[in-house]
């Protein structure tokens, strides 16, 4: 995910968690975060240059305030993932840049129960429609790649640049 991330870039991590995205970012980038736990963002403060409590939807940046967003396994969490692409491509001067679980369609909202491992997912996405929502985002240049392990598609890792 962090593949065009270039040294030196400003990144923001939406969805923070503790911070450790600085451990696979390349040399003499400035990240930023926000997650929705106050405990995770307390954590990440240390390693970040400065974590906030905010939501995906509606983030706390300016337009165009860092080079990078990056949004590892978030859009199938949220009700609202074209708001949140569109928020993320606002923010983002070069890329933004995610992964999102390898479901093929088959379960997902009207369709069959989600595995135990994903039960607080909102949606699948299959590379179509992963691509459409990207599209729908205002995102060009799109990339999807498929992380296979052991013969089985695991997550897409995308990127694209905003409009």
């Amino acid at each position: 995910m962090v593949e065009p991330v270039m040294p030196g870039d400003t990144v923001l991590d939406v969805g923070c968690n503790s911070g450790y995205i600085v451990d696979f970012l390349p040399p003499n980038c400035t990240a930023y975060g926000v997650d929705v736990s106050t405990e995770l963002v307390k954590k990440a403060k240390r390693r970040l240059k400065d974590a906030r409590v905010a939501a995906a939807e509606r983030l706390p940046h300016a337009d165009k305030a860092v080079d990078v967003v990056l949004l590892g396994e978030i859009i199938e969490h949220v009700h609202d993932a074209d708001l949140v692409l569109r928020e993320a491509a606002r923010v983002a001067r070069r890329i933004v840049a995610g992964s999102t679980p390898h479901e093929a369609g088959h379960w997902g909202p009207g369709g069959k129960r989600a595995p135990e491992r994903h039960r607080f997912h909102v949606r699948c996405y299959t590379e179509a429609t992963l691509r459409e929502t990207l599209e729908g985002a205002g995102l060009r240049g799109i990339k999807i790649d498929t992380v296979v392990q052991e013969g089985v598609p695991q997550m897409y890792i995308f990127w694209g640049s905003p409009a």
